[in-house]
């Protein structure tokens, strides 16, 4: 997808970075499958939540966010378009 396609930010704003944190936390805290490799995940971390951000900031979510405008258009744009690079 085109950048200048995008409707509103070119990233995640904080509100969608949390919702995916939180849902895909509570995915991994009720046992689904990790996104990572083996050698990717911390040794001894646990934690869903920084589990979740991992998988976040390595682009690593098959998730869509839907993003609309007043005038009802709507878009469904990947997540790994939206992360940033640091």
């Amino acid at each position: 997808m085109n950048q200048e396609e995008i409707i509103g930010p070119k990233r995640l704003t904080r509100y969608e970075k949390t919702r995916i944190i939180a849902l895909r936390a509570q995915q991994i805290a009720a046992g689904s499958p990790l996104f990572l490799k083996e050698d990717e995940i911390p040794e001894g971390e646990v934690d869903p939540i920084k589990l979740a951000e991992l998988e976040l900031k390595l682009g690593r979510l098959p998730l869509l966010i839907e993003r609309k405008r007043i005038t009802g258009e709507s878009q469904l744009i990947p997540v790994n378009e939206l992360i940033e690079e640091e």
